[in-house]
């Protein structure tokens, strides 16, 4: 009887990293997250799929932020501002709870909250937000720039919405922004969307981090 409990006890904590060895061995032994937004298919049968476009902005620091900037990386992105009354703080805290699962893991994720008020929202005021949250600068990015390059890279490059509402008694002090926090490879395509708000998602997010970090295990950065 003691021994077998012993076994029990072991499988238990054995499981975990039985998995992981499991899904570590190849492609074709883990489940593969599905590429997001429109494609063309080339040639032979090709297909490229969406993917963020070129882009020039500047983080807390007032440091250049571009495209090649996120190349390479699997980033979570979303959109947010300092002065926003209702859901950012919902969301930041999201991002804040992913910060600390992925603490002590792998470097090869970044984090990136982009402002849809760039005109109160500069790099300093950005930064002291950021310390609020316990942001590591290293891991999670604070974004401002040009209001039209912002939303247009949230709707062209991210696929969620993003606007000012003509009645500012419409959405947070006038600004409309999704809730949706998009996972991004490190080709820059889409590979999920989750909301935010709800925990469940959020949940699901950190275990598809963890696909995508097995899909690109074997690549080098």
């Amino acid at each position: 009887m003691r021994i077998g409990r012993v076994l029990l006890v072991l499988m238990v904590f054995l499981l975990p990293f039985i998995v992981w060895f499991l899904l570590s061995l190849g492609k074709n032994h883990y489940k593969s997250l599905p590429k997001l937004g429109p494609y063309e298919v080339h040639g032979k049968g090709d297909t490229v799929w969406h993917r963020l476009p070129d882009f020039t902005l500047f983080n807390q620091d007032s440091v250049p932020f571009t495209a090649d900037s996120l190349r390479g990386w699997i980033h979570v992105a979303g959109y947010f501002f300092t002065r926003c009354p209702g859901i950012c703080p919902r969301l930041s805290a999201s991002m804040q709870s992913i910060q600390g699962y992925l603490e002590g893991t792998s470097a090869r994720v970044r984090l990136v909250s982009y402002t849809v008020d760039p005109v109160h929202d500069r790099p300093q005021v950005l930064r002291v937000y950021g310390e609020r949250y316990g942001a590591d600068f290293s891991r999670w990015t604070f974004v401002t720039g040009p209001e039209t390059t912002l939303y247009r890279l949230a709707v062209k490059g991210y696929l969620i919405p993003v606007d000012k509402a003509v009645d500012t008694t419409q959405g947070e002090l006038g600004y409309v922004h999704s809730d949706m926090l998009v996972l991004v490879d490190p080709e820059l395509r889409i590979r999920g969307f989750y909301s935010g708000l709800d925990s469940s998602q959020v949940k699901r997010l950190r275990d598809d981090i963890n696909l995508l970090l097995i899909e690109y295990a074997s690549r080098p950065k």
